[in-house]
């Protein structure tokens, strides 16, 4: 009852008639909002005009009509500022929200990892493809930065995470592929995945040979496969 009711506000919420995509993803976030698991976590993936960014704004407004506690994050400034934009809440980066300084010790200032003191709380993370696994930035907490967000987030008050990106942006340097997108890195650290691909591109004419090219590089890099560009 308390699925279907919360699958019918996102999708009334999301104005537009849904794609066989957005409607399954509607329904895995509902599955998953619904789990009892504490160490749940979510990843929607899909490339941009897939209506990702419409889908992340339905379910945050969903989240305030029930009154649920809703936390906004992005890798960086800019991103958290486009993510606050399109969910109309604010929105924060990562470092800022899970971090603190030490004591100041002159030029090589550290910051340890907060305590999140929130209770049934759901952090989205918007551009999730930029957070790093590799130990590369010991001014803050660990090194790495998606430990000490997983760290930070399940706290065993009823704390979960939905990660959103795009699988097909650059990954971190030093990386091959985008860690927090990826299910079997997060069941490496005892969490629960759910997981769903938006893959129809909707924002473009399909004529448009600027989304037709994207779309291509996309499945290239998707499937591994060479294809020739007009």
């Amino acid at each position: 009852m308390v699925n279907e009711e919360l699958k019918y506000r996102i999708l009334q919420n999301f104005g537009f008639a849904p794609t066989a995509d957005q409607l399954h993803a509607v329904e895995v976030f509902a599955r998953f909002m619904t789990d009892r698991d504490e160490h749940a976590v979510m990843i929607l993936r899909g490339s941009a005009g897939t209506g990702k960014t419409s889908l992340a704004g339905a379910i945050v407004r969903t989240m305030q009509e029930l009154r649920q506690k809703v936390t906004l994050l992005a890798p960086t400034g800019r991103a958290a500022k486009v993510f606050s934009l399109n969910a109309n809440q604010p929105a924060a980066t990562i470092h800022r929200s899970i971090y603190r300084e030490k004591a100041f010790t002159g030029l090589d200032g550290k910051f340890n990892l907060n305590v999140n003191l929130f209770h049934d709380r759901l952090f989205m993370v918007d551009e999730a493809s930029m957070i790093s696994l590799s130990s590369n930035n010991s001014t803050f907490g660990s090194g790495c930065l998606l430990d000490d967000l997983i760290q930070y987030v399940y706290n065993d008050h009823n704390c979960r995470m939905l990660l959103v990106g795009d699988k097909a942006q650059l990954p971190p340097v030093g990386e091959e592929e985008s860690p927090a997108l990826r299910a079997d890195v997060l069941r490496a650290y005892g969490l629960t995945v759910y997981e769903c691909d938006l893959n129809e591109v909707l924002r473009q004419s399909q004529d448009s040979g600027i989304l037709y090219n994207a779309t291509v590089i996309r499945q290239m890099i998707t499937h591994d496969e060479v294809t020739q560009l007009p």
